[in-house]
């Protein structure tokens, strides 16, 4: 089959729409649209429902969408390893990172990797936890950077550093200049909570001391808890890296917890057997940056 079929039906369906999908590719709707009809005659099944809003997919392209985006990776996959075998790095990486991750350890990682790498283009995605981990699961992500208290499926993890986690609380709060901040003492606070609603590592802190703050606000951006937290909006956990510099605003204060948590960051592939040789040389440039720091 022509792979260009395939590229067409995930990029409609990753970009919610045939016209969004015929931008990327370049073609026509009309073509995008006639290619994703030749896959699903070839494939006797019906894989999209068009509408006005876009396109989603049916129960069969819902099972076969794994499927073609394995295809697509394994082809990619041997067209990097072909070049790898000739002294050329080349391809694209899907990363999948936290939010903190992205702005602390990204920026230095990306750029020392494509001053060596050129031709290797990076897909940063930025998400919470349970999306990063589908991602990678799923094959969207080649290579994911998070915590390996997410890591409850079988993939092949890299350590990086531990970080602990951390009380942030306005300037002005009681406990503000203690060395350590008691987790119990977020007991009926006004507690912001640094997700989408539900932080694991923060519940499963605040469920071992038997704790049960006031949870009025969710964000799972990093910047507006921060800035809530300076306004006296509420208190909030979150792990130290990337929080540290804004306590010299002199806005906010960053407290050890009591007891301490800490997370093991890192990062995982699927499989380091499998990975492609540029996706290879970006885990060997994270880990002299990161690993060694």
């Amino acid at each position: 089959m022509d792979n260009a079929r395939y590229r067409a039906f995930v990029l409609a369906v990753e970009s919610g729409s045939i016209r969004n999908a015929s931008e990327v590719l370049g073609y026509t709707s009309s073509a995008v649209s006639q290619l994703i009809q030749s896959l699903e005659k070839e494939l006797d099944t019906t894989l999209l429902v068009r509408g006005k809003s876009g396109v989603s997919l049916t129960t069969s392209g819902e099972k076969l969408l794994p499927i073609i985006r394995r295809i697509l990776s394994d082809e990619e996959m041997l067209r990097e390893t072909a070049a790898g075998l000739n002294g050329v790095i080349l391809g694209t990486i899907n990363v999948a990172s936290y939010h903190s991750l992205s702005y602390t350890w990204m920026p230095e990682i990306i750029e020392s990797f494509q001053k060596k790498y050129p031709d290797v283009q990076i897909n940063l995605y930025v998400g919470t936890q349970d999306s990063i981990v589908e991602r990678l699961m799923s094959g969207k992500a080649d290579i994911a950077f998070f915590n390996d208290s997410n890591m409850k499926e079988k993939h092949d993890w890299i350590p990086l550093m531990d970080d602990p986690m951390v009380a942030i609380v306005p300037e002005d709060h009681p406990l503000a200049h203690e060395k350590a901040f008691p987790v119990k003492c977020f007991d009926g606070e006004r507690f912001i909570m640094s997700d989408h609603g539900y932080d694991y590592d923060i519940m499963h802190i605040l469920r071992q001391a038997g704790v049960s703050p006031n949870i009025t606000i969710s964000t799972f951006d990093s910047y507006a808890l921060l800035s809530m937290i300076e306004r006296g909006m509420g208190v909030s956990i979150a792990n130290s890296i990337g929080i540290s510099a804004n306590e010299k605003k002199g806005k906010i204060r960053i407290i050890p917890l009591e007891p301490s948590y800490t997370l093991h960051m890192g990062m995982a592939v699927r499989s380091l057997k499998t990975v492609s040789p540029a996706v290879l040389k970006f885990i060997e440039c994270a880990e002299n940056l990161v690993g060694n720091s």
